[in-house]
């Protein structure tokens, strides 16, 4: 086998290439509909648009072919771009050049290749447009010559990519900037979040501990005030995704008492703290399950209830949810959220829902970030949702939102809904001991996990890098690995793929303060069965460590 030689304007041609800015872009119609037709001229299984980079060939169109890409050591177009006409083997089994090369004696089987160059200016050669068979033939003359058609086609096309007009570079210039805004956010919500896990983490330690009253105290406040810091950190993710249409609705079937019920505990806490009173009403039934977005239906309950409290000084914040049922299965969900505290003027009620606009009402002396309400209202708006604002200065504030909901009643699913809340609550019961491995280079971290997993049958191993932790799973055997994902040595994620690509290994879970949702999807498919976001949720992890219960006693 033989390896085409550099092209002598190399550099130019790299250069040329890249600047169309190509490489990688998704499958598009167009060239789709040039490699098809070539197919069916040449009456050849395969037809690609092959482009040549430094290592590779890509295709940006691959009919007849899975690939995306091959070597550029192995590519028959590398030798064909070093002309200027069509570059035929009629049978590389016969052909110095190609008898040896794994294309040939392997999949996909090229014996037959035919291919024009994609030329620039008549100099530049970017790739060809080729055909490719798995026997020994040859084209006539009408083929040949509608190939060299084709392939000028696709340089037009070529050319009309990279010459994209005013309003097209002004377009990527705005996401460039929007994906940097998305790395800011998410570079500050791992930085933050990593911290966090510690300090709320130590404070469940703390508050496990014989304490006095006075510094039981001390550390509810610090854990409210990292409470605070985790919402506002999340606050400015969601806000981030519902201003770039990157928010999607998912919408389940739920029962809404499973998430009322911690709702009504938490704010009961926190009025208690403020010596002022929190009425949950839900006139819904516990048999009635309702198909919305449970993740943004509890953010804007959150919310609005948060900013009722936050305000309220004296007197009590009322929540009431109700249906307004229709007919049918359709009906509107009602929330309403009242408090007694000191009313919104008509000047900023107007503004209300504006991002970063926090108000501080008279005698208010406690901030936030201002992003609450403007995801109430981005979310509604996705949601086909509404809100309406009355208040009377010195009397209080109701919102009321309306979501359009499908409702249905199903008393058995609901029983059993709510025994499995129930017992996700408790404590995993494992029958056997299991060995469990704890992999993170902050120590507190790994603290607060082992505090977690204590009461659990669990003989746990620590490691602090990346590299010590697959040298270890290699070796030995775990039932489960809590994987830090940006560890020194080796990256979670690279440990994740060659452990699970082992026949027998252990449940991965993937522990980390990337909590971007392209983030997650990226790190769970390198081979993690569970995403534990920082900071550690303990219920979350029971729930998880629950279902893991059940399947490896």
């Amino acid at each position: 086998m033989q390896i085409a030689p550099l092209p002598k304007n190399e550099a130019a041609r790299l250069s040329a290439l890249k600047g169309l800015e190509i490489l990688d872009t998704p499958e598009e119609e167009m060239f789709d509909e040039i490699t098809k037709l070539a197919s069916m001229i040449c009456h050849a299984p395969i037809s690609l648009v092959s482009l040549i980079d430094e290592t590779r060939q890509w295709f940006k169109s691959h009919h007849g072919l899975k690939a995306r890409e091959t070597p550029r050591s192995l590519a028959f177009c590398s030798h064909a771009i070093l002309g200027d006409e069509l570059f035929i083997i009629p049978n590389a089994k016969s052909d110095n050049r190609f008898k040896n090369n794994p294309l040939v004696n392997g999949d996909p089987n090229v014996i037959f290749y035919a291919g024009i160059p994609l030329a620039l200016d008549d100099q530049i050669k970017l790739g060809t447009l080729c055909v490719i068979d798995n026997k020994p033939r040859e084209l006539n003359e009408e083929q040949m010559q509608m190939l060299r058609l084709l392939g000028k086609q696709t340089v037009r096309l070529l050319q009309m990519r990279k010459d994209r007009d005013k309003l097209e570079i002004e377009k990527k210039s705005a996401e460039r900037a929007t994906a940097a805004k998305r790395d800011f956010i998410a570079a500050i919500s791992h930085d933050i979040r990593n911290p966090l896990n510690s300090l709320l983490g130590m404070s469940e330690m703390i508050k496990d501990q014989p304490i006095t009253e006075v510094v039981h105290t001390y550390v509810d406040h610090i854990k409210n005030a990292g409470e605070v810091i985790l919402n506002l950190v999340n606050d400015t993710i969601e806000l981030s995704r519902l201003e770039e249409n990157a928010s999607v609705l998912n919408n389940e079937w739920f029962h809404l008492s499973q998430c009322l019920a911690v709702y009504d505990n938490f704010f009961k806490q926190e009025t208690k703290r403020k010596k002022i009173e929190f009425h949950l009403k839900n006139e819904i039934s516990e048999t009635v399950f309702l198909l919305t977005d449970r993740r943004k239906l509890e953010k804007i309950i959150w919310n609005l209830t948060t900013n009722a409290v936050k305000f309220t000084h004296h007197g009590s914040v009322f929540c009431h949810v109700f249906l307004e049922t229709k007919a049918d299965e359709n009906a509107n969900l009602i929330i309403q959220i009242k408090d007694t505290g000191p009313g919104i003027s008509p000047e900023i009620k107007d503004r209300l829902f504006q991002k970063y606009n926090e108000f501080l009402p008279e005698g208010c002396e406690i901030s936030g970030s201002g992003l609450g309400l403007s995801i109430v209202k981005l979310s509604l708006e996705e949601m086909n949702g509404n809100i309406h604002v009355t208040s009377t200065l010195g009397e209080g504030s109701t919102f009321e939102v309306k979501i359009p909901i499908v409702w249905k009643r199903d008393e058995l699913s609901s029983a059993k809904a709510m025994d499995e809340a129930k017992k996700a609550a408790h404590i995993p019961e494992f029958l056997n001991r299991k060995k469990v491995l704890i992999a993170d280079d902050n120590e507190l971290n790994r603290k607060v996990l082992k505090n977690y997993l204590r009461p659990l049958p669990f003989d746990i191993t620590e490691t602090n890098n990346g590299i010590e932790t697959e040298r270890i799973l290699l070796s030995e055997s775990f039932d489960i690995a809590f994987l830090d994902i940006e560890m020194p040595g080796k990256h979670g994620t690279e440990i994740a793929k060659s452990i699970s690509a082992m026949k027998i290994h252990p449940i991965l879970f993937a522990c980390t303060g990337l909590c971007m949702p392209e983030e997650k999807q990226q790190i769970l498919s390198s081979g993690f069965e569970y995403f534990m976001p920082k900071p550690y949720l303990k219920e979350e992890l029971y729930a998880h460590l629950t279902e893991i219960a059940k399947i490896h006693p």
